[in-house]
């Protein structure tokens, strides 16, 4: 729009829009996005929207108001709107509206909660500094008495109807992007009744979020007035949109608090941590990010309350680590044992094990849980050690440190949190105190590891890097561990012995030689791949066609034994393959110009292409340019589809590089550096044994040493 067009628009206040997107076309940014192909509409100006927007909340009816907020929230989405709507003092209509509007009476119900979710929006885009503006004890309350009521609690948790599934944009990660979204694709109703009224109680909670993070004295004032236990019961399976803002504002005041034990022991009294249990099993990190990212922040505060002790190391000056270390031997020992049986590093110093931070009293912590809740366990570590040698024996506190600090390490307890993260781990929610709980199960799989690998003290080290392997295994592997239970039984699964299997192929692998002889080796491997797949071609393979040819339903075709030409006939009638004489025609190799696989087709090209297993064969018989034919195929099973097209490419001197061409070749790979390794083939004369070769008989003494070196 140029010249006088824009002028126009400028007098009547009128502006561009797009028909697909939210944004308006302002005179800054129309030069990017106004395009040849963009369609865009005209429609009434942000200033003209906000000015219209002012004028109804300040002197028109209460239907009217009600209607306009639902306008309003329509309109947040773009930041020109919130601009000239702010610019009019738009924030402080709707507080004072908010503040004036009685909860839960018919019509009110709906205004007061689209005014919240209006205020919210608005506040959103004109950013943080902004939230203190509602600093305000009157509107504090007024939200606190909606989160607090019964009738917003039966309105979030009974109405099923209400009950969504949370979803984000995949590029930007908001608290509560859902608000937005939602909100959006319901505002153009123009009638606001009962049955479509706003949840205020999750608005309410949302926007009580907001100023608990963005001011300084809002989370003192919320924790005044509203208690742990009204937040908690709006976390249910029931309302999973709900659960997300409770969990929010709950984080925000978990981030604040100063005494963060003291805030978690109130969450676990109202089972805050079985209610986030329950969601688990609907949450999924693609579909449900917001609600993902607040487990996760959640995760990182509970999992955070071991960082002090972690930094705290243990003192015989302090009354409460001196008695933990004098409990360890009374719980294991008589009272003439030995301390030396216990495993300590250094036994004249008895706190030397907890100096390095971490784990510090973290460690100590964890061997009292031990003893407290697995005493027969411990008392049978430590009465087996003294059957063994000194120098055999598993050191149970020094095992204890360090198996403290690897969960300590592996589950990131003392990193600061990054704030944009959606990924937690299910069983870190399965118990109460659950880190104390892992450790348990964690150190007697040391103990088992410690047996299996033969392990003298010298080899403390060695132990220390296969355990951390073991639970790197379980805790970062593809499938999520939900409970205790199936950590246990995961961790037996990775006994001593496949740890050092994985370390060998990792050896081989990352190898020189290998990898040199791997490089060698790949070229007449993949030369055999591809000349497997021209061997299926030449076979020959019945396809399926597009339904949009009705006069076609199946299509058979064969590859010529010189691979110079691929015959094929449409609707064959024969129960054996037809050979290429009865294939009626034929295309020649060197007229192929492309494959398509119609799965990389968009969609507005397929035009009836689309099956998963189809592609089309591209092909010029007359070498002028625009005169490109294709052959449509439908493969009837995933193994057909995978050699054709692979087939196809090797035609075009390309190589076969589907999944099952690459399987293909590293097996074929790892075949022949087995043999190659085996170093048989070179020597001349041997040959592998036919039948098991007999065992010898024992000899008649053993009277006689071996030296390794």
């Amino acid at each position: 729009m140029e010249g006088d067009s824009n002028n126009t628009l400028k007098k009547i206040k009128k502006s561009f829009s797009f028909v697909d997107r939210r944004n308006t076309v302002s005179i800054m940014n129309r030069q990017d996005e106004l395009k040849p192909g963009v369609v865009a509409m005209i429609k009434s100006s942000p200033s003209k929207l906000a000015e219209a927007s002012i004028n109804i909340l300040s002197c028109k009816t209460d239907n009217d108001i009600a209607n306009e907020l639902v306008n309003i929230c329509k309109y947040a989405e773009e930041f020109q709107y919130v601009q000239e709507f702010e610019k009019r003092d738009g924030i402080n209509y709707l507080i004072e509206l908010i503040k004036r509007t009685p909860a839960f009476y018919d019509m009110h119900c709906s205004t007061l909660g689209y005014a919240l979710q209006a205020l919210y929006l608005v506040l959103e885009i004109m950013g943080t500094d902004y939230w203190d503006r509602i600093l305000d004890n009157m509107i504090i309350k007024k939200m606190v008495d909606i989160v607090k009521s019964d009738q917003s609690k039966k309105k979030v948790l009974g109405a099923e109807q209400f009950s969504r599934t949370s979803t984000m944009s995949t590029n930007t990660l908001t608290r509560n992007s859902s608000i937005r979204e939602s909100d959006y694709n319901s505002s153009n109703n123009k009638n606001v009744t009962g049955d479509k009224e706003p949840l205020m109680g999750q608005y309410a909670l949302s926007v009580l979020d907001s100023v608990v993070r963005f001011t300084e004295t809002g989370n003192e004032i919320i924790c005044n007035l509203l208690d742990v236990t009204d937040i908690t019961i709006y976390i249910t399976d029931q309302n999973m949109e709900c659960s997300q803002y409770a969990l929010a504002l709950l984080n925000a005041m978990f981030s604040k608090a100063d005494n963060k034990l003291k805030f978690n022991e109130k969450l676990m009294e109202c089972n805050t941590r079985v209610r986030i249990e329950k969601l688990l099993p609907s949450v999924s990190s693609e579909y449900n990010m917001d609600l993902s990212h607040h487990i996760s922040e959640y995760q990182h505060y509970i999992m955070a309350l071991h960082k002090e002790p972690s930094e705290t190391p243990v003192s015989l000056e302090n009354a409460v680590h001196k008695s933990m270390l004098e409990k360890i031997k009374i719980d294991a020992l008589t009272d003439d044992g030995e301390w030396s049986y216990l495993g300590f590093s250094n036994e004249e110093d008895l706190t030397a094990d907890f100096q390095n931070c971490p784990p510090g009293f973290l460690a100590l912590q964890c061997i009292n849980h031990f003893i407290l809740k697995y005493r027969d366990k411990h008392r049978e570590m430590i009465l087996e050690q003294l059957s063994k040698d000194k120098d055999r024996r598993c050191p149970f506190v020094r095992a204890a440190a360090a198996v403290t600090n690897i969960l300590y390490q592996q589950l990131r307890i003392g990193r600061d949190y990054i704030g944009v993260e959606i990924d937690f781990l299910p069983i870190l929610f399965s118990k109460d105190n659950v880190f104390y709980e892992l450790f348990c199960i964690s150190i007697l799989l040391f103990n088992t590891t410690w047996h299996e690998m033969h392990a003298k003290t010298s080899d403390f080290s060695k132990v220390v890097d296969v355990v951390n392997e073991q639970l790197q295994f379980v805790l970062k592997g593809e499938k999520k561990i939900n409970n205790l239970e199936e950590f246990k039984t995961s961790l037996n699964n990775i006994p001593f012995s496949k740890i050092q299997e994985q370390r060998l192929k990792s050896l081989e692998k990352d190898s020189l030689p290998i990898i040199e002889l791997r490089e060698k080796l790949k070229p007449g491997l993949q030369d055999m791949v591809n000349k497997q797949r021209l061997t299926v071609l030449e076979a020959g393979e019945l396809f399926a066609v597009p339904r949009t040819n009705k006069s076609r339903k199946s299509l058979y075709c064969k590859l010529s034994s010189n691979h110079k030409f691929l015959h094929y006939g449409f609707n064959i009638d024969s129960n054996t393959a037809p050979s290429i004489e009865e294939l009626p025609e034929k295309l020649s190799i060197s007229d192929l110009e492309n494959i398509v696989l119609w799965k990389d087709l968009k969609k507005t090209s397929r035009r009836g292409l689309d099956s998963p297993l189809g592609f089309s064969i591209e092909y010029n018989q007359s070498q002028m340019a625009g005169e490109v034919k294709t052959i449509d195929f439908i493969a009837r099973t995933e193994d057909v589809f995978s050699y054709w097209t692979d087939g196809i490419k090797v035609l075009k001197d390309e190589d076969a590089s589907n999944k099952s061409a690459k399987e293909h070749l590293s097996m074929l790979l790892e075949m022949e550096l087995k043999i190659r390794q085996l170093d048989i083939l070179d020597i001349e004369g041997l040959s592998l044994p036919e039948y098991k070769p007999s065992i010898p008989s024992l000899p008649d003494n053993f009277n006689f040493h071996y030296s390794f070196n």
